[in-house]
């Protein structure tokens, strides 16, 4: 290799090396942040966390939150079910959430990333607080990140704020944290519907078939006729994926004139409900039983049940562990069909 060609490859490398120092790379402050868990604790701990509490601005709690016998209650709803799914998938995400960066350390500029101090009324974050002796670190779940993936976070205490590389699902509203199912019972396969009012008039909706799509009106009146099929067939999606507005023990409640209601399905699943109204709300509770129709000598004497009864048995021990004792405020429009009148359901009357 001649002289002239080697020197001009020492220049080379050197440029390259100078160009490699001047090259903006990671301080040693963020690779120490990569691939750590936002809380190492909890991954090896999360099927032991039995108590969460979260707050908002001023301290306000949205909603605790106790494991007892393996079932996660509100208790802010008397120990009403919590929605499993949505702990696990919070719980999930935080210990698996890891540290992007670092970000601000001035308190003046956390309200920029949402995580200052909740005690502050106009804070905008919400507050995570696990059990004391869990020795897990409470955390202020801040703003999502704009431009880019994650959220910002804080610990209490801290004044370092973080960037996580996921958005954390925390509802600030505690209804979101309640299981709302009531109860499901869709039109297709009701067979029967009444609608007994506390003055005593009925409402009574049969299907002749369990095959057929429309419920037949039954009891009408000499000389009127029914307004359409659809005001008749709307009362049978009364009871389809029926959601609580709010809940509260059945006994806070008044039913002393609450409509009652009686659903029938093919294979012999019967809810029965009671419907009163207060100025602000319209409440429900439910119970239900399963019967087997008239069966055969034979199998009567066996004691044996058909797979339809047995289904029908599960699911009404299924919901009655759900519904017992409980009261369920329910939407306005659900509370309307289930309330209808006969008048409700036929022509006008024309003038003479």
């Amino acid at each position: 290799m001649s002289r002239k060609y080697f020197s001009a490859l020492l220049l080379v490398t050197a440029v390259v090396g100078v160009l490699v120092l001047l090259l903006p790379g990671k301080t040693s402050r963020e690779s120490a942040l990569q691939k750590h868990h936002l809380l190492p604790e909890l991954a090896t701990r999360v099927n032991d966390i039995d108590y969460l509490h979260l707050s908002s601005s001023g301290g306000k709690t949205i909603v605790t939150l106790n494991r007892k016998g393996g079932k996660w209650l509100v208790a802010e709803s008397s120990d009403y079910r919590a929605d499993w799914t949505v702990i696990r998938q919070l719980l999930s995400d935080l210990a698996a959430a890891e540290i992007i960066e670092a970000k601000t350390s001035n308190p003046e500029l956390y309200s920029r990333l949402g995580v200052e101090d909740t005690d502050g009324l106009n804070a905008q974050g919400t507050r995570i607080d696990f059990a004391e002796e869990t020795g897990l670190p409470s955390l202020i779940v801040g703003n999502k990140a704009q431009g880019r993936a994650g959220q910002y976070v804080r610990l209490p205490g801290s004044a370092e704020s973080l960037l996580i590389d996921r958005v954390l699902t925390v509802p600030a509203d505690m209804l979101q944290w309640l299981d709302r199912e009531i109860v499901d019972l869709q039109a297709g396969e009701l067979v029967e519907i009444s609608l007994t009012h506390a003055d005593g008039e009925q409402v009574l909706l049969k299907k002749v078939s369990a095959d057929d799509t429309d419920f037949q009106l039954q009891n009408i009146p000499a000389g009127r006729e029914v307004k359409s099929k659809w005001a008749v067939n709307s009362i049978g999606g009364g009871m389809a994926s029926l959601r609580l507005d709010a809940v509260v023990p059945e006994s806070n409640i008044d039913w002393l004139d609450a409509i009652k209601i009686s659903a029938l399905t093919a294979d012999g699943l019967q809810v029965s409900a009671k419907l009163v109204s207060t100025p602000d709300q319209h409440w429900i509770s439910l119970n239900a039983r399963a019967y087997e129709p008239a069966r055969s000598d034979e199998l009567a004497e066996s004691g044996t049940q058909t797979p339809a009864a047995t289904e029908s048995i599960e699911r009404a021990k299924q919901i009655n562990e759900r519904v017992t004792a409980w009261a369920y405020a329910i939407p306005q429009y659900k509370a309307e069909v289930l309330t209808r009148r006969m008048e409700d359901l036929l022509q006008p009357l024309k003038a003479d």
